[in-house]
């Protein structure tokens, strides 16, 4: 399996996804071999069946990249190294793979998103392996202005898969969009590890130090145009304009904090916003438990891993539409991305109405308890049993 990070070299749900897809894949009696690229962490794994291999020495963090002063082309966004260090880590990944394989018995190759998908290709035409593709985004999705290089590798990525595999039928549609073959195509949605979150009820998490009293309205995710943070801003001022006692919370780091912040000020909800920068494990336990409500307004989510989290809190989830999480739950409220007022209504009836939040907290939480990556790991392993070399 190749991969770009693993915890606790992690960015978001790419190295979410597989760190636990691989632990339990292994307890399904899958053996793992999983390369990444060398973190300067001390990655390790405590998962009988699964090693960890790092190659290449990268400086990338290719979904952190701050966007230049100028804000312009798309590599100006991902940063102008990203090219290099892509085809350093792909060319270390094939050589070391090539040869792994010469004592190791593998079955198939994976690989996830594009970042990886260069030396997959190249692996299953040298080693003589069935490759499957997972495609966590698209160009299409990151980007209002798609950038023909990563589309490119998409575009191959899927021609070359013997099986790809899509995190929702949203994702499957834009995979579709790169012209990869109906037949391949497979949806495998994401899990939670619904064990590990506070309740939403926590006496200690819901009087925070911070809380003061108010309501607290939760946004998590990076500060990208994708994310929708500039909407969750503008529905706050709708918001706060009927409850003053409200504070919205802003955990995560991108590019678009310095507009962020200038955006809170220019519209006067300064003293009701907080941005908290990136937040450890352990924090966004306590802030998901500490909430009133989580907003996920993306403009386009393949999936969603968070609004999981948050629903395994027990804490009430208010998705937009275009969320591949949204065709798994049914106790989300749902709301475009672009309608404020819409959101703004919704806020308010769940902080207003006691009833509705109610009923919506055990709900999420039944929900997400279903929903683990045990069963992730079990429709990816039906889908290596179609093609894999026994």
């Amino acid at each position: 399996m190749l991969g770009w990070e693993f915890p606790p070299f992690i960015s978001g749900g790419l190295g979410l996804h597989c760190y636990e897809l691989t632990r339990e894949l292994c307890k399904l009696g899958v053996k793992v071999d999983f390369f990444m690229p060398k973190s300067g962490k001390q990655v390790r794994s405590e998962t009988p069946g699964l090693e960890i291999i790092e190659v290449a020495e990268t400086s990338l963090h290719p979904y952190l990249a701050r966007k230049s002063k100028s804000g312009g082309s798309a590599a100006e966004i991902y940063g102008w190294n990203l090219q290099n260090n892509i085809e350093i880590y792909n060319a270390d990944a094939f050589a070391t793979v090539s040869d792994f394989s010469k004592e190791r018995k593998y079955s198939i190759v994976h690989c996830h998103d594009w970042l990886t998908s260069k030396a997959g290709g190249k692996l299953k035409a040298k080693l003589r392996l069935p490759l499957v593709q997972t495609f966590h985004s698209t160009e299409f999705d990151r980007n209002s202005s798609p950038w023909d290089y990563v589309l490119n590798i998409e575009r191959s990525a899927a021609a070359n898969a013997d099986r790809v595999i899509a995190v929702s039928r949203r994702m499957a549609n834009q995979v579709r969009r790169l012209g990869a073959d109906e037949s391949k195509i497979r949806v495998v949605y994401n899990g939670v590890t619904s064990g590990g979150f506070m309740n939403g009820n926590h006496h200690e998490a819901k009087n925070g130090k911070f809380r003061r009293g108010r309501k607290i309205v939760l946004f998590l995710g990076r500060l990208t145009e994708q994310k929708g943070p500039v909407q969750f801003l503008h529905s706050a001022k709708k918001v706060l304009e009927q409850d003053q006692n409200v504070l919205f919370v802003l955990a995560g780091t991108g590019e678009l904090l310095p507009l962020l912040i200038n955006l809170s000020i220019e519209l006067g909800i300064v003293g009701n916003v907080m941005f908290l920068g990136y937040i450890s494990e352990d924090e966004k336990r306590r802030i998901y438990a500490m909430s009133d409500v989580y907003v996920m307004p993306s403009t386009s989510e393949p999936f969603g891993i968070t609004a999981l989290e948050a629903m395994s809190s027990g804490t009430p989830v208010i998705l937009s539409k275009t969320t591949g999480v949204g065709e798994v739950v049914r106790g989300a409220l749902r709301v475009d991305f672009w309608d404020i007022n819409g959101m703004a209504e919704k806020i308010l009836a769940v902080l207003k109405y006691d009833a509705l939040r109610k009923t919506m907290s055990p709900y999420a939480q039944a929900e997400a308890s279903y929903l683990t990556w045990k069963r992730t790991a079990e429709d990816t392993l039906r889908v290596y049993q179609e093609i894999a070399i026994r």
